[in-house]
């Protein structure tokens, strides 16, 4: 019930045509009002005094007044109590007492796995302090009731050309290994699917593509309908429905965040396919932190710009995935920052997804001049182990796999292999069935499994012998016009060690009858023990060397980067993906073991 309303001019330096709502009434009326309004309106605020709550409109229009009146009508019974609405613009007071926190009770929320649960209760987000938010308001805190805090952790520095690992030590890309004009690249366009109600299927995008594919292309499997929702990620899909049903209302900017394997990615596809039906995909912009940020600075380097900001100001939702890897230089930045206040100005929805928390994209927000963290945050967790499953076996039927339960928990569950990392190696599987069917006797699929990642090998860690240094040192990859053509970067100090994965990675593809050729195009070391641009060099490395594949030797545990290898190689693989240059890894102490080899041949074919 609202008991009383004003609508007053509150006119500030960048909207002097801003008015202020000012409302005594219930939250459930609240979300009303603003769901009704739409996008001039900002988030409800909390405040004491006559009214308990304000909202901000952008401007005020006879139609939006009538709107006004009518909504206040129908959820008043004292609709006649209100002060006349004023005219003319009003001389600015002085500042008031800042806000309380909104707390409003949370709701009961039952989980389901059919149905999208309610929407969660915005609450006081405990990552970002006070002080450093551009106005109070409430802030999705994306947690299960009740649950304990996360555990406190450095704050990261970022800075205009830094990227920061999930432990909080920054991947910094240096000045050599900027974003640099390349040859023109095939372009990677979205699949084209027939629409249907059930599963929306946006068309191919008509706009005309730049040497560098800015977009991302989409992925038919990842919408909500193969979408498995649990507590793991229950807010954020009621998040994502809501912005699909109402973009740019209330879920502005939307920020999701988890440590990889947790779905990120999928709910990014989930959303485009979800507006695509009703807004169409033409008005959709999907692009990741690598894409956006190279293919603004080519764009800025060969004096297309204009149209590129062109593409950007026609769509009306746009999307980045992996928001913490933009490659922020003094090319890009302003451009960058344009983009995402004007989207914001003119109420265009934004979803960004990270791998880090908020509280870790402070100094990210700063160099590119805009909040990430000004709208609603939500966070995935990595599933219970029962939704794993049944995550899992999604996957299995969709990909014609058969595995037992006995034997998905020993592959998968029991050695908590992340979900992204789970799917990279079941497609390996079925690569390597298509070969070991032409080449050699069928397997099962769980033979074919433990052909991948050796789950029975026991000499993994066992020192090279002298025999096999002097083996790998007399090989010689040849010379060959193979379309493949593949680079190997490894740890300084450990040239030795890569001769030898090449030649046993010829010798695994002669054991199964592969018997391919591929062009070695360069070995190049890297430096374990500098934390800063590693995997952006080695991105750029390999697409100046026009490399379609690139074969990386793990740092040594001893070593800085050996210390997080697991973030290394997420991000590096990440890049990669981004520079359309497939990545095979082999940690050091792999080098003797087959199925090790057996992985670098179908991650790379």
């Amino acid at each position: 019930m609202i008991k009383k309303w004003e609508v007053a001019p509150s006119p500030s330096e960048k909207n002097p045509t801003r008015h202020k709502f000012l409302i005594k009434g219930e939250m459930k009326d609240i979300f009303l009002v603003v769901k009704k309004l739409g996008g001039i309106c900002s988030r409800p605020e909390k405040m004491t005094g006559d009214f308990n709550f304000v909202i901000y409109l952008s401007r005020l229009e006879p139609d939006t007044l009538s709107k006004i009146k009518s909504l206040t009508s129908e959820l008043s019974d004292l609709a006649e109590t209100h002060p006349p609405v004023a005219s003319a613009p009003a001389p600015v007071k002085t500042a008031a007492p800042a806000p309380e926190p909104f707390e409003p009770p949370r709701p009961k929320i039952k989980i389901t796995f059919d149905e999208p649960p309610p929407l969660p209760v915005p609450e006081p987000n405990p990552y970002i302090k006070p002080d450093t938010m551009p106005a109070p308001g409430p802030v999705v805190q994306a947690k299960a009731p009740q649950a304990a805090p996360p555990p406190a952790a450095a704050p990261p520095v970022f800075e205009k050309s830094k990227t920061e690992s999930s432990h909080g030590i920054p991947f910094v890309p240096s000045a050599a290994s900027r974003v640099k004009a390349e040859e023109p690249k095939p372009d990677d366009k979205p699949k084209e699917s027939p629409s249907h109600r059930e599963t929306p299927k946006p068309s191919v995008s008509s706009r005309t593509k730049a040497k560098w594919s800015v977009e991302l292309p989409l992925i038919p499997t990842h919408s909500f309908q193969t979408l498995v929702s649990g507590s793991h990620n229950r807010f954020a899909h009621a998040a994502a429905t809501a912005v699909v049903e109402n973009p740019g209302v209330m879920y502005n900017p939307l920020l999701i965040f988890g440590v990889p394997g947790t779905g990120k990615t999928h709910f990014v596809h989930a959303i485009s396919y979800g507006l695509s039906s009703s807004i169409g995909q033409n008005n959709i912009f999907v692009t990741d932190g690598i894409k956006l940020s190279k293919g603004v600075d080519m764009a800025v380097k060969d004096g297309s710009i204009g149209r590129l900001e062109e593409v950007f100001a026609k769509a009306k939702v746009l999307i980045i995935d992996d928001v913490h890897l933009l490659m922020l230089n003094e090319n890009n930045t302003k451009y960058i920052s344009k983009l995402l206040n004007e989207c914001m100005t003119r109420n265009k929805q934004i979803v960004v997804t990270s791998v880090f928390p908020p509280k870790s994209l402070g100094g990210l927000e700063e160099a590119v001049g805009f909040q990430l963290t000004q709208g609603w945050m939500v966070d995935l967790k990595a599933p219970a182990p029962q939704v794993y499953k049944v995550i899992l076996n999604q996957l299995l039927q969709g990909m014609e796999i058969k595995l037992s339960d006995e034997d998905l928990s020993t592959v998968f569950a029991n050695r908590s292999v992340p979900l992204g990392e789970a799917i990279r190696i079941l497609g390996s599987m079925k690569k390597l069935e298509k070969f070991t069917v032409n080449a050699m006797s069928p397997s099962s699929h769980v033979q074919l499994l433990d052909n991948l990642l050796g789950l029975r090998e026991t000499e993994n860690g066992a020192m090279l012998s002298e025999e096999e240094y002097r083996k790998a040192a007399a090989w010689n990859p040849g010379v060959s016009n193979s379309w493949l053509k593949w680079g190997l970067f490894y740890p300084k100090g450990m040239k030795q060690e890569a001769q030898y994965v090449l030649y046993k990675t010829h010798e695994r593809s002669v054991e199964m009858g592969l018997r391919m050729e591929w062009q070695q195009l360069f070995m190049e070391e890297y430096t374990p023990d500098e934390l800063y641009g590693i995997p952006f060099k080695i991105a750029n490395f390999a697409s100046e060397k026009n490399a379609n594949g690139v074969i990386i030797l793990g740092p040594q545990p001893t070593s800085a980067l050996g210390a997080q290898e697991m973030e290394f190689r997420n991000i590096t693989m990440k890049i990669l993906d981004s520079f359309l240059v497939k990545g095979a890894w082999v940690q050091s102490g792999q080098l003797k073991s087959p199925a090790a080899y057996a992985k670098i041949l179908m991650d790379l074919i």
